[in-house]
């Protein structure tokens, strides 16, 4: 298979990308990625004061089939706070056919498009790497430029004014993304979310560490 040659997790046979919706703004969890997810939403609830909700559905969240194939997620105005997930392998160009995806070489997902006053924070999923982001605006300024992080860590937050940006790391130049910040839709809502690569192999236990945790699964697409 083609994408075999993409995959460099254990079970690389088959991939399993998972999209999560993050429920609570307080997690304490064992596993260290897990672990340091729960420390971004943190981070997301002490700038947007994210809570629980009584009630939630995917509403018009993108699912992970979209996302996988697309590059690109678009967030209602439910969400508040987004985690970008820097995946294994995301310092490489695509063309060493090292990446998991074509779509989402660098980041989960490439191009994310947010409601205005939505925070976002990075998690680090790419090991023996130290990344940290740079966020620049349309003209070229730099708009945010994340903590280094290295892996499993989870960055600082940031709330962005509307506008569209690029993303790129500050010592690997293959990386690059892109968030646009709608001006026209404001974020009313208390939802994280994010986006995870695993081994499908592993799928139930990520399943249910993550549910222990307090994280709800939205969908998942094997690959």
């Amino acid at each position: 298979m083609g994408n075999r040659k993409r995959t460099i997790l254990p079970s690389s046979s088959s991939i399993t990308m998972v999209m999560l919706l993050f429920l609570t703004s307080s997690l304490l969890v064992s596993t260290s990625q897990l672990s340091h997810m729960a420390l971004a939403v943190s981070e997301l609830s002490a700038d947007n004061s994210i809570g629980t909700r009584d009630s939630i559905t995917s509403g018009n969240i993108p699912n992970a089939k979209s996302v996988y194939e697309t590059g690109t997620m678009s967030l209602p105005s439910s969400v508040s706070g987004f985690i970008i997930d820097i995946p294994d392998e995301a310092h490489h160009l695509v063309t060493d056919n090292k990446t998991i995806s074509l779509k989402n070489a660098h980041y989960i997902p490439s191009n994310l498009i947010i409601p205005s006053g939505t925070a976002i924070a990075f998690v680090h999923g790419d090991p023996n790497h130290i990344h940290s982001e740079i966020i620049k605006d349309s003209a070229g300024n730099v708009a945010w430029q994340t903590i280094a992080v290295s892996h499993p860590g989870g960055s600082d937050a940031k709330v962005l004014s509307p506008g569209s940006y690029n993303i790129s790391d500050a010592k690997y130049a293959p990386m690059e993304g892109a968030i646009t910040v709608q001006d026209n839709k404001q974020s009313n809502g208390n939802l994280v979310v994010g986006g995870f690569f695993c081994p499908t192999g592993s799928l139930d236990k990520y399943k249910s560490d993550f549910a222990a945790a307090g994280f709800q699964v939205l969908s998942e697409h094997n690959f």
